[in-house]
C-alpha cells in the first residue's frame, strides 16, 4: 500500500539514515558472506597527537581505504608508503585479497599509482573535477 506516505530529505546524519543502514547491512549478510570489520591505523608523535592515519574497513575480500590523512610536515617521507603498507597487512589479517579505494583529482592519485594502484573508474564532476576509483591485489 502506497497511500498516505510522505518523502523528506533532512541534512546530516539522522537516526533514520543508521536505521537505514542498519537494514541494508542486515539484507546484504542475508545474501552474502558479509562480514564487515572497520579498522584505524594511526600515526602519533610523542606527545600522542594524532599525524595522520586511515580508515578502512574489510568486506567480501576487500580492504577499503575510506579515508587517509597525513599532516603536510609528514608527506613525501615515506609514511603515506608506511599507512598504506599498514592497512594492506591488516586488510590481509583480515582476509582480504584485495585493496580498494578512491581520490580526487585534487588529491592522491599519482602517490597511489605509485604504490600498485590501478585506476578502473573514472566519475566527472560537473565543476571540472574528477574522482578515481582505484585497486590493487594484496
Amino acid at each position: 500500500m502506497t497511500t498516505g506516505l510522505t518523502i523528506k530529505a533532512e541534512e546530516g546524519v539522522t537516526e533514520a539514515l543508521e536505521e537505514l543502514d542498519e537494514r541494508l547491512v542486515a539484507f546484504n549478510k542475508d545474501r552474502s558472506d558479509w562480514n564487515s570489520q572497520y579498522f584505524t591505523v594511526e600515526i602519533r608523535d610523542t606527545e600522542g597527537a594524532l599525524k595522520g592515519g586511515a580508515g578502512g574497513r574489510v568486506n567480501l575480500g576487500v580492504a577499503e581505504i575510506r579515508v587517509l590523512w597525513l599532516d603536510e610536515d609528514l608527506r613525501g617521507t615515506g609514511w603515506g608508503k608506511k599507512i598504506v603498507d599498514a592497512v594492506a597487512d591488516e586488510g590481509r589479517r583480515l582476509g582480504a585479497s584485495k585493496m580498494l579505494l578512491d581520490t580526487y583529482d585534487f588529491q592522491a592519485r599519482p602517490f597511489y599509482e605509485s604504490l600498485g594502484f590501478i585506476v578502473f573508474g573514472t566519475l566527472d564532476f560537473p565543476t571540472g573535477n574528477s574522482r578515481y576509483y582505484l585497486s590493487r591485489d594484496l
